[in-house]
């Protein structure tokens, strides 16, 4: 398919690209799930989540595993006196037994109990504690839920704006406080950073959202690191709606209306800021709090803790054309200026490639590494990765330009920190669509990649496809690792050679206790197949239909679980983080 097809905006031209990419069943099932889209109905989903009767009768009967004390902390602005009706009697009306309501965590409440905050007027399914309750296990510190939103129309309430979450996700929730309400955590672990600040927590003093955003990041930290922190994949928490709150922060981090009276958005936003600038102190990592693409919401820049070589490595058949902008690029637009080049030669025929192979050497600009043998791209890739010089490699198709100039140096600084594994950038088409905003694991059966011929501007659902955040997987058209975590993680898969081997790298990270980075403040372009071309022949389909089955067979427990950077709400046939239909 020529390039220059996949640019058209028909919808005719966009049927044909998929059907040629992903083959006749795909396609069926893909058009069949974007008519049932249309007829979804979010009031008629929300209400047959409600638990019946017979499963309410069955909860308070049922004894859990654990079941401990559960407090629940109403959080409003001091001098309201007392919650709202609407709140009490959601709490009152929980299937699970051991309830109370509390403004203060009083010494007399026991270190096992769990105190849960929910904002004034928001409302908790009848089963909200008794799902948060069973999801403690063998003993989480703090569990999460999803929410929506609701509006008292005068008859109902009507819900709306889901905010379907990731699991716990530490670098989003730098970028925004995503995990809002409900949010419960262990009282013996709030005591133990409280106490030593000599403060106790109350829900006047989380109503303000720096504070609370402050509370949630301390919380999860120290609960990830202890006992674990589970979320509920479930809409148990219904959020009063209110007019001009934003998208995604303010909906994930609390109101935005004036708070104690005296405080506007751009008032809360600068102590959220603050918060940042202060928990990058405490957890001894240098850098600066950047602005997100609204309020409440930001980007944490970390610092470079050294400067050390950067390969960045591109495997090239021919199409010098190609290849030469993609050096153009890097050279002539990058800021970092401690890292090399190394193309890696496969199969090439055309004598102008072999003429700029020899201007770039005789110039110092890349080195040339040779893998005469057919095509396999993971071992194309894990050969130039084991003749690289650099301590980090960036992997790079030959059809990636810069357009983020200290692109290296962002995902640098993530690759710098402890227990990140790899680390990639937003990737766009030419005329600014989206081409990647990450990778899930799951979507079609196997993979896929997020927000694809999306508005680049565009920030998403909940600014996933604006925000740094981790994800499980990355393409491999341009990903930043460390040289040695690479080969101790044992590379590119050879039973994968063409596609999916990036996906299984980065599985493989996520199983060795590594965290992957997608920073979509640094932006690439990425002109997609124009050396290769797209799988549209009868043999390229068998072949990919084989790197599916073994991928699907390998991470066949993962893909059961569902990826954690995703959620089960949302569809597994869209790239587009729509609900599940």
């Amino acid at each position: 398919m020529a390039y220059q097809d996949r640019n058209t905006n028909s919808a005719a031209g966009k049927a044909l690209r998929y059907l040629l990419g992903r083959g006749v069943r795909e396609f069926t099932s893909h058009a069949v799930e974007k008519v049932r889209d249309r007829r979804f109905d979010y009031q008629q989903w929300i209400r047959a989540q409600e638990p019946s009767s017979a499963a309410k009768g069955y909860q308070r009967k049922l004894v859990l595993k654990r079941m401990p004390d559960i407090v629940v902390m109403v959080l409003r602005p001091e001098g309201e006196p007392d919650p709202d009706l609407k709140t009490l009697e959601s709490v009152r009306s929980q299937t699970y037994p051991k309830v109370s309501v509390s403004d203060i965590l009083t010494t007399q409440i026991s270190d096992d109990a769990y105190v849960l905050c929910i904002r004034n007027r928001s409302i908790l399914t009848q089963d909200a504690l008794f799902r948060m309750a069973e999801a403690l296990g063998d003993g989480a510190d703090a569990v999460y839920a999803d929410e929506d939103s609701y509006l008292w129309t005068g008859k109902e309430n009507r819900y709306s704006h889901p905010l379907f979450k990731p699991d716990y996700n530490p670098d989003y929730l730098r970028s925004c406080n995503y995990i809002g309400e409900p949010f419960m955590v262990r009282a013996g672990l709030i005591r133990s950073f409280y106490k030593e600040e000599g403060r106790v927590p109350s829900a006047w003093a989380l109503d303000d959202p720096a504070s609370y955003y402050e509370y949630v990041l301390r919380c999860s930290r120290r609960a990830d690191r202890e006992g674990g922190i589970v979320h509920v994949p479930r809409v148990l928490c219904h959020v009063l709606h209110e007019a001009g709150k934003i998208p995604g922060g303010s909906s994930a981090s609390g109101s935005d209306k004036k708070t104690a009276g005296t405080d506007d958005i751009a008032g809360v936003h600068e102590r959220m800021r603050s918060v940042l600038e202060r928990d990058l102190i405490r957890t001894g990592q240098a850098g600066r709090v950047e602005d997100g693409p609204w309020k409440q919401t930001f980007h944490a820049a970390y610092d470079l803790t050294k400067r050390p070589l950067v390969s960045i490595v591109i495997p090239n058949k021919d199409s010098s054309s190609v290849l030469e902008n993609c050096i153009w690029s890097v050279t002539n637009r990058s800021t970092y200026s401690d890292y090399e080049i190394v193309i890696v030669e496969n199969n090439s025929t055309q004598p102008q490639t072999f003429d700029y192979y020899r201007k770039l050497e005789s110039e110092g600009t890349a080195r040339i590494v040779r893998y005469d043998h057919p095509f396999h791209f993971s071992r194309v890739v894990n050969e130039g990765v084991r003749c690289a010089r650099g301590e980090y490699v960036i992997l790079m198709n030959n059809d990636v330009t810069v357009r983020t100039p200290d692109w290296i140096e962002r995902l640098l600084a993530h690759c710098q920190r402890q227990g990140v594994g790899a680390a990639g950038p937003k990737l766009l088409y030419p005329d600014g669509r989206v081409q990647s905003a990450g990778v899930v694991a799951g979507i079609m059966g196997y993979a896929g990649s997020m927000m694809v011929l999306e508005d680049g501007e565009d920030p998403g659902y909940m600014g996933r496809g604006a925000l740094t955040q981790n994800m499980s997987a990355l393409t491999a058209a341009c990903m930043m690792v460390k040289k040695d975590i690479y080969r101790r993680t044992g590379g590119f898969a050879d039973d994968l050679p063409v596609a999916l081997n990036d996906v299984d790298f980065c599985l493989k990270l996520v199983r060795e206790g590594y965290r992957n980075v997608l920073d979509p403040t640094a932006v690439m372009i990425h002109h997609e197949s124009l050396s290769r071309g797209y799988e549209d022949t009868s043999e390229k389909k068998a072949r990919f239909n084989k790197e599916k089955a073994v991928f699907r067979k390998r991470w066949a427990e993962f893909l059961k679980k569902g990826d954690p950077a995703y959620n089960p709400n949302l569809s597994k046939r869209r790239c587009d983080w729509s609900q599940q239909t």
